[in-house]
């Protein structure tokens, strides 16, 4: 649900920075959970069971790079787009592959090339899978427009669509609406720009540019309870703001931000509410946690501060299959660590966080 960035772990690997973006906290039909990040050459995998958790499995992918794009779509496979070098150099291509059923083998790696001739690190790839099953990807290009390319749906992927633009910034938001077509929220120097198609698997194009600079940080999107996709950023003065073009033309202050880093987002029922929830970064390791009622942006909110123990921690959320709200986060070892709703206490009361057992 969330295009929210955030830090590589510092596993055993010892892998370098901001290479771990997307729902990167993933949850299978049979409700297990899977946690994901990248090391070079490979990809780590925890995996949930009725006993507690198993991991690190270390996955293979030689020549992968420490970036990983996570994305699951209603069918419940896991898509991991990442990068691996390609040649002499520095010049990289994107590759993908699938993970079927929890805990299962990954099916790939299959190169899906780069938008540009001259093939450089240009950006961090965004993603969302359609209600067809097919993955969108997007990147900024050379040019610091944006790139796309649609997965087919029955295997193969078509060509690059360039959607123009320029002066991109490197952070892209998408995510798909109720009725299964995704959007893209790109940001420049003076306006966000959204992106849209007329039916699964068709091409993108501009359907609508807010006249808005959006600050460095905060740049998430999410489907709430209309099936309309809302867009949530932070503006110049440090406020998250929410923008959902199928509901409201303007954007919505919601509160100011919590810190400058990325903004995790998921939705899940409070004492029968359906409920949007926030979490970022406020600094060194302390996060905080906000909620309230899906689209009623004019109730504002709050936020609650924790405490991971760690100095800079990436996000993920995501609804349990028994209901209830589970936060990941990454320690500085780059081990999980955990907090759960405390469902039975009524609320949104978080317990303590602790190491994935």
């Amino acid at each position: 649900m969330a295009t929210a960035r955030a830090t590589t772990p510092r596993d055993q690997d010892r892998t370098g920075p901001e290479g771990l973006f997307g729902d990167w906290l993933t949850r299978g039909k049979d409700g297990v959970l899977t946690v994901w990040a990248p090391a070079d050459g490979a990809v780590l995998r925890w995996t949930e069971s009725a006993s507690g958790w198993s991991g690190p499995e270390r996955l293979p992918a030689p020549g992968l790079l420490p970036l990983l794009t996570v994305a699951q779509g209603a069918d419940g496979y896991v898509h991991l787009v990442g990068m691996r070098r390609a040649g002499d150099g520095d010049e990289v291509e994107l590759v993908h592959a699938v993970q079927f059923q929890t805990g299962r083998p990954l099916l790939g790696w299959h190169s899906l090339g780069h938008p540009n001739k001259v093939a450089r690190f240009t950006g961090h790839p965004a993603t969302a899978v359609d209600g067809a099953g097919r993955l969108c990807l997007f990147l900024r290009n050379g040019g610091t427009g944006v790139s796309c390319r649609i997965q087919g749906e029955r295997g193969g992927w078509g060509r690059w669509q360039d959607l123009g633009g320029s002066g991109v910034g490197e952070i892209l938001a998408a995510a798909a609406d109720g009725e299964g077509l995704v959007e893209v929220f790109v940001p420049d120097q003076k306006s966000i720009a959204r992106y849209t198609q007329e039916k699964r698997g068709a091409p993108f194009s501009l359907a609508d540019r807010l006249d808005v600079r959006s600050a460095p940080g905060a740049f998430s999107a999410l489907a709430t309870t209309s099936g309309s996709v809302s867009l949530f950023f932070t503006d110049e003065d440090g406020a998250i703001q929410v923008w959902a073009p199928q509901r409201e033309p303007d954007p919505r202050p919601l509160m100011e931000a919590a810190g400058s880093g990325p903004l995790a987002l998921t939705r899940t029922v409070i004492d029968g509410y359906d409920c949007t929830i926030l979490a970022q970064e406020a600094d060194r390791g302390r996060v905080a946690f906000a909620a309230y009622p899906t689209e009623e942006e004019s109730a504002g909110s709050w936020w609650t501060h924790t405490s991971t123990g760690a100095s800079q921690v990436p996000l993920a959320l995501r609804e349990q299959a028994s209901g209830g709200l589970i936060a990941l986060a990454l320690d500085d070892d780059g081990r999980p660590i955990a907090t759960r709703q405390k469902t039975e206490a009524g609320g949104f009361a978080l317990g303590r966080w602790k190491p994935l057992t």
